[in-house]
């Protein structure tokens, strides 16, 4: 009987000799179309050869262009707030918004979140800035643009008031 390492090792050695043969022989592979047309009958660049080829625009010859892929404009990221406002209940402790009074440079973010469970407004005296309604949960940015000190109240509750003093 024959070990199955034997049966193994005479498979192999069919398979190398089949291989052997078939590779072996000097007949080409493949038929003359894929060489004609070629320069010097099939002696046209090998894999790995460079070539150069240069071609002449006529008068009568329209020469298409492609424009360079267009890229998108740099991105960048959002500014961070320089402080932030709560806009509170009226019956949080330290008031409707804190803090009361923010300083901040010009040019700086001034975030308003609002912590009340209603809707609610920050407007300027003097008309610099109005969020219009801001939503439970929901925030309003401000840029403060130039120096001064700007007075705002909540425009749902009047009495609510506070200061951004932009120096």
């Amino acid at each position: 009987m024959i070990s199955s390492r034997w049966m193994r090792v005479a498979g192999a050695l069919l398979a190398l000799t089949f291989l052997a043969s078939a590779c072996g022989g000097d007949e080409d592979v493949g038929d003359e179309s894929l060489t004609e047309g070629l320069e010097g009958g099939g002696s046209g660049p090998r894999l790995g050869e460079t070539t150069t080829t240069t071609a002449a625009a006529t008068t009568d010859e329209t020469v298409a262009t492609t424009a360079p892929p267009a890229t998108a404009p740099p991105t960048t990221a959002a500014q961070a707030p320089s402080v932030e406002v709560s806009i509170n209940s009226d019956n949080t402790a330290g008031g409707q918004f804190q803090p009361r009074v923010a300083q901040v440079p010009s040019g700086a973010i001034v975030r308003f979140v609002n912590k009340d469970s209603q809707p609610r407004s920050v407007v300027a005296d003097g008309g610099a800035f109005d969020s219009g309604p801001i939503a439970p949960g929901a925030t309003w940015d401000w840029t403060a643009a130039g120096a001064g000190s700007y007075n705002y109240s909540d425009g749902t509750r009047p009495y609510a008031v506070g200061t951004i003093e932009v120096v």
